[in-house]
């Protein structure tokens, strides 16, 4: 459809700033920018009417990852690199709050935990994750005293993660370590506190805007779209794993991640979220007796293209998943919802905040820990745009 007057005359005018992406770093990223620099002209594009990355699309864990992938990290890092993360994602999910408030993002300190299945292999991880709880906590444990010991006053001299065989024994698990500092958060509510956000910050929001191509400009960029060609002088690439379609020479994947709502029976599985195979499964109890079931991208399967099938599409995915779902608690009395989510994954888990070009910024790769990180890495992208 040919763009109007009034539309290229205002609405889409020339940008100070132009954030591609709006999932949690590429919103939070604008309203930092915008405390920084108030008179800027903001604008975000995002190229889904809602999304079709990870934020409206995750799981709504408040994490700082599992006693599992703490000893992954740990091995693959060091005791330095596995700080590092843990500080990233506190500090990140602190944003969060300070941006949007605990309310307005649904957020419930409900503690989490991670199982290990009955399994020979399941168990000599619970064996190797038992023996290196010790360090674990030494490392962990400090960031999190420090940077949301405010706001746990209760859990202020707690460890980071605690053996717990009643939990274990509920859920049928070999063994079963304690997350007490996890929460959750609803997912739809932060989402629309972003927006509202957003608005107040006077930041310009669009939604069903492709990007096709970035040009370098005189004083600037040029943005090759589905609106047709859109001017800025700064930009910044928010896709996450997407972002290789735009710039070059960044380590960051699309992997898909497959997820289920089904209605379960009462009491089926207590209030919180669950870590399953190293963080590659996960669950979460909703309301009104229902459970959140997802991912799977450790088998190397492809999900349907598009969640415009049906729900009942067969997908050998969609089969594992409810499989894997009833082995840990029972029948699903029914399927609600099915769905895909895309991360961004790389050779680590660590996020590239960086500059490929003058005018030219990105922050991607979140590695599956975008709502703890997200804000954190946006805040650090807009201090590097308001620097240049």
């Amino acid at each position: 459809m040919p763009i109007g007057y009034w539309e290229s005359e205002y609405l889409l005018r020339p940008a100070d700033l132009t954030i591609v992406g709006a999932g949690i770093v590429g919103m939070s990223a604008a309203l930092h920018y915008k405390r920084m620099r108030p008179d800027a002209h903001v604008r975000i594009l995002e190229r889904d009417p809602l999304s079709s990355g990870g934020t409206t699309r995750n799981a709504g864990f408040a994490c700082f990852g599992s006693a599992g992938e703490w000893l992954d990290d740990l091995d693959s890092l060091g005791i330095e690199g596995l700080k590092g993360l843990v500080q990233d994602r506190t500090e990140g999910l602190s944003e969060l709050l300070g941006l949007l408030g605990a309310e307005s993002i649904g957020l419930q300190w409900t503690g989490g935990w991670e199982l290990f299945g009955p399994g020979e292999k399941e168990r000599a991880l619970a064996e190797r994750v038992s023996k290196a709880l010790p360090e674990l906590n030494e490392a962990v444990a400090p960031v999190l005293h420090a940077v949301l010991g405010p706001i746990h006053p209760q859990l202020k001299t707690s460890p980071a993660a605690i053996l717990d065989a009643k939990r274990a024994q509920v859920l049928g698990a070999s063994a079963s370590v304690s997350l007490p500092w996890e929460g959750m958060i609803h997912t739809g509510k932060m989402v629309a506190a972003f927006h509202r956000a957003l608005y107040e910050a006077q930041v310009e929001r669009i939604h069903g805007v492709q990007v096709n191509a970035l040009l370098k400009g005189h004083s600037g960029w040029i943005m090759d779209t589905s609106k047709g060609s859109l001017a800025t002088t700064q930009l910044a690439i928010c896709t996450n794993g997407l972002a290789k379609d735009l710039i070059s020479g960044v380590d960051t994947q699309p992997v898909p991640n497959r997820v289920l709502v089904a209605k379960i029976k009462p009491g089926v599985l207590p209030l919180g979220t669950y870590h399953l195979e190293r963080g590659y499964l996960y669950m979460r109890s909703l309301e009104n007796n229902q459970v959140l079931f997802g991912g799977g991208r450790h088998w190397d399967l492809t999900p349907p293209h598009s969640d415009a099938s049906p729900v009942h599409m067969p997908c050998e995915w969609d089969h594992k998943l409810q499989a894997a779902a009833e082995s840990w608690i029972g029948p699903l009395d029914e399927i609600t919802h099915r769905w895909t989510g895309w991360l961004g994954v790389g050779q680590d888990r660590r996020p590239l905040i960086g500059q490929t070009q003058p005018g030219l910024h990105h922050a991607v790769r979140m590695g599956g820990m975008g709502v703890a990180i997200g804000c954190r890495v946006g805040k650090a992208l807009a201090k590097n745009l308001s620097a240049e």
